[in-house]
Parts: C-alpha cells; sequence; structure tokens
C-alpha cells in the first residue's frame, strides 16, 4: 500500500505530546542503577558466569509483559488523543464553572475521576480541560493561580492504578500467566476483588472528592500571588478537539490510489470495531475475565473507533510510544533484577524482613514508593514487588492496593521534580514540592489508616 500520500501534516501533532511528556522522566539511567545494584546484592549468592548468563536472558521470561505493558501505554493514549475524545473534553469543559476555585476543583474532580477509569484518560483529559479552564477564565478577567490547576491535572496519578486499568491489578488478574509470571505462587485474583475491596473502594470515593477540596483550598486569594498561565505553556491550539486532530492527508481524496483509499477507509474501520467489540463483548458476557491483554485487545478496538481512518489510528500509535519510553529499554534491565534475586533466593530473604516488620503493608507502601522513583511505570514495578508478597505470604490484595498507592504517589513526585518544571516558566519549584507534599501526607494517612482498619 501507498504510504506517501498519507504522511499526515506535522502541524498540531508535534506540540502536543512533547508537551505533556515533560511531565515525566527518562527512567534509563534508574533501571541501569536497580540493575547494578543487583549484580553487586547477588554476588555472594551467584558465581559470575551465572549472574552474567541471567543479567543478559532474564528478559526472555518476560518479554509477554513487557510487551503488554507497552501496548497498555500505547494504546491508552491513542484512544484519548483523537478529535472525538477532544470534542467530549469541550464539551465537559464548556459546563464547569469558570472561578479559580472552581476551575481547580474541578481540573482535579476530571482527573481523578477519569483516570479511575485509564490513564490516559484523567492524565491527558485533566490537562487540558484545566488549561481550556484556565483559558475561559482569562477572557473573562478571572485570576487563575495554573500551578494548582496544573497540579489538578496531574492528581490522576494518584487513583489511576487504583480503579479500572490498574497496571498491576490487571497483571494480577491473568490466570493464564502470560502476563502475571507470579500465577503458580501467588494465584490470580480477578479485578472485581480488587476495585471493590472496601480500603480500595474507600479509599478511592473519599479522594476523589476531598483531593480536589484540599487543592481549593491552598489557591491564594491575593492576585499577586496569583501565577496564571503563561501563554508559553499552553498546550492548546484552539479547542481540545483542534489540538488533539493531527491526521491530514497531504494529497486530496481525488487524487488518491486504491492503497490510499484502502488506508484510509473509514469502513474498514467500522468493520474491525464491529467485529473487535463483539469479539469482546463475548468474552466479557460469558464471564471473561478483565486482564491486561484483554484490555489491550478493547483499547486497541475503541482507538480504531476513535481516530476513525486506519492511517490515523497507525499515525496516532506511532505517536504514542513516546508515552512508553520509560518502559521500552528500562524493562530489559527491570527483568535482569527479577531474574538475577529470583535465582539467589533473595526474594525470600526480602519477604521474610518484610513480614518480620509485623507491619508488612505499609512497608510494601513504603518500598513501592522509593521503588517508583526509580521505577516510573507501576507495572514494572508490581513485577518486581510481587515475588517479595508471594514469598512473604500476604494478601495479595491488599499488598496489591497498598504498592499501587504508593506508586503512583511516585508519579506524582517524579512529574514534579524531574520533569523540566524548572524550564517552565514563572512557576516555582518549591510551590510544586509543597503541593506534593501536602497531597502525599494526606493520602498516605487515609490509605495506611483504612489498610490498618480494614
Amino acid at each position: 500500500m501507498s504510504s506517501e500520500t498519507s504522511t499526515p501534516v506535522e502541524t498540531r501533532r508535534d506540540p502536543f505530546v512533547p508537551a505533556l511528556g515533560q511531565y515525566f522522566p527518562e527512567s534509563l539511567v534508574s533501571a541501569l542503577l536497580l540493575a547494578l545494584l543487583a549484580l553487586v546484592a547477588t554476588v555472594p549468592f551467584l558465581d559470575p558466569i551465572t549472574q552474567l548468563e541471567l543479567f543478559g536472558t532474564g528478559f526472555f521470561e518476560l518479554f509477554a509483559v513487557q510487551m503488554l505493558l507497552i501496548l497498555f501505554w500505547v494504546v491508552s493514549a491513542s484512544v484519548v488523543e483523537s478529535p472525538r475524545f477532544g470534542a467530549v473534553l469541550d464539551r465537559i469543559a464548556g459546563v464547569l464553572p469558570a472561578s479559580q476555585r472552581g476551575i481547580i476543583f474541578a481540573t482535579g474532580f476530571v482527573s481523578l475521576l477519569f483516570g479511575w477509569i485509564n490513564w490516559a484518560f484523567g492524565l491527558i483529559g485533566g490537562v487540558l480541560v484545566g488549561q481550556r479552564l484556565c483559558r475561559r477564565a482569562r477572557e473573562s478577567g478571572t485570576a487563575v493561580h495554573y500551578p494548582l490547576v496544573l497540579t489538578g491535572g496531574l492528581l490522576a496519578l494518584v487513583l489511576t492504578n487504583q480503579g479500572l486499568s490498574s497496571p498491576g491489578a490487571l497483571i494480577v488478574a491473568d490466570g493464564s500467566g502470560l502476563a502475571n509470571v507470579l500465577v503458580d505462587d501467588a494465584g490470580a485474583i480477578a479485578m472485581t476483588e480488587f476495585v471493590l475491596h472496601p480500603a480500595n473502594l474507600v479509599s478511592s470515593a473519599v479522594l476523589l472528592v476531598t483531593l480536589p477540596l484540599l487543592l481549593a483550598a491552598l489557591a491564594p486569594d491575593d492576585e499577586r500571588e496569583i501565577a496564571p498561565l503563561d501563554e508559553r505553556n499552553e498546550i492548546l491550539e484552539g479547542s481540545i478537539a483542534r489540538t488533539l486532530d493531527h491526521y491530514s492527508p497531504k494529497v486530496p481524496p481525488e487524487d488518491w490510489t486504491v492503497g490510499d483509499r484502502l488506508e484510509n477507509s473509514r469502513l474498514i474501520t467500522a468493520v474491525v470495531v464491529v467485529v473487535g467489540l463483539a469479539s469482546a463483548g463475548w468474552h466479557f458476557a460469558t464471564g471473561g475475565a478483565l486482564t491486561l491483554p484483554w484490555l489491550a485487545f478493547t483499547l486497541i478496538v475503541l482507538g480504531m473507533a476513535a481516530q476513525g481512518p486506519p492511517m490515523a489510528f497507525r499515525e496516532k500509535t506511532e505517536d504514542a510510544t513516546k508515552w512508553a519510553n520509560h518502559v521500552v529499554i528500562p524493562f530489559l534491565l527491570y527483568a535482569a533484577v527479577f531474574a538475577l534475586l529470583g535465582e539467589s533466593g533473595l526474594y525470600g530473604a526480602i519477604g521474610d524482613a518484610l513480614a518480620g516488620t509485623g507491619l508488612p503493608y505499609v512497608g510494601s507502601y513504603a518500598v513501592a514508593f522509593v521503588l517508583g522513583l526509580l521505577i516510573p511505570d507501576p507495572g514494572s514495578l508490581w513485577v518486581l514487588h510481587g515475588p517479595v508478597v508471594a514469598a512473604a505470604e500476604l494478601d495479595v490484595v491488599v499488598s496489591l492496593i497498598a504498592v499501587m498507592y504508593g506508586a503512583g504517589l511516585s508519579n506524582l513526585w517524579l512529574g514534579f521534580l524531574f520533569a523540566g518544571i524548572l524550564s517552565i516558566p514563572g512557576f516555582e519549584w518549591r510551590e510544586f514540592v509543597r503541593y506534593a507534599a501536602v497531597v502525599t501526607v494526606y493520602v498516605t494517612g487515609l490509605v495506611l489508616g483504612l489498610l490498618l482498619l480494614l
């Protein structure tokens, strides 16, 4: 098929993903550090040849997991970064309040609610809705403190690992062993057991309302302290739908070849979507589990439906690979760590030490928060920490809740500290640290309290 006539115009696509992508760090260096630490730690237990063999070949055991995690990040963004989803966000932004505290609360609420469904819905949707509301407020002469609005947009990171597309829970839910490498040691846990667990459900519901209220309460009243959205920091180009409208063939339809017409056929997309939705519907209607492979498949179908022409979906998936940069190469090193610790028996020793603290779930939360600063992908973090949970014979659901919350808060800190905050004009980095600290203290107190109580 011809590809020459199907290359999209680059005028709108390039500013969007890099602009949002600045909120995430480069994780290869930290992954290398973890791998070197694992090599050093396993020296007393493994001979050098075995270490090098595991370091080089451990990846093959986790290859399927990595591919599914990459799909999870890429196709989630492909669904959301579409004009159709952008039009939905425009309509939502059009009915939300335009006062300063109203905008901060609404942005945080949208981010958390959508994030509970899917990370891309919450993160991308929250940031874009926040900017749209700030622009509306600026046009009406209302001063809005944008650092708090941006913080609200990033709140999805706190809750996205607790909801319907939690990567850790989706891995654990896979009883086939394709994604869940611990299926023989810890078993498989249905998504309903995780999502509906009282500690998870109650904390998610409370945070959905109170976190946006907490940010709104921090809004300054003195206009001299308000830092509005600077034009240099704007992502939007007109409406959200227009900003996300990335695909436009260079050659007009009347000059298309047969290959071009097939590549841009909405009929082909419609057939694929109907067949795909029927397949997914049959799977779930007959009692099939929601797992990482099935979520990835469903998101691919929804991505094609959202994008329209097959080439639009292809171009967007190519663009959305930027969201998976923090897992593509680093996962090779995570797999080496997994293999080294497993073969050396250190997972058992770490599990015993964690159980010996008397507060293993609090310990899992703390470990996840610290490790999350080195491992931005929550799914990869669970792959490394899951064997500890199995070795300590802990309750998998409760441990998973603790680990996913720790990973989410780490992502929030990574977004503030390692993502070029100092390069955002007019923003004081200490302010973001203060907001992240307030959120961390509040979430930690609530979640650990509920885990200990329930």
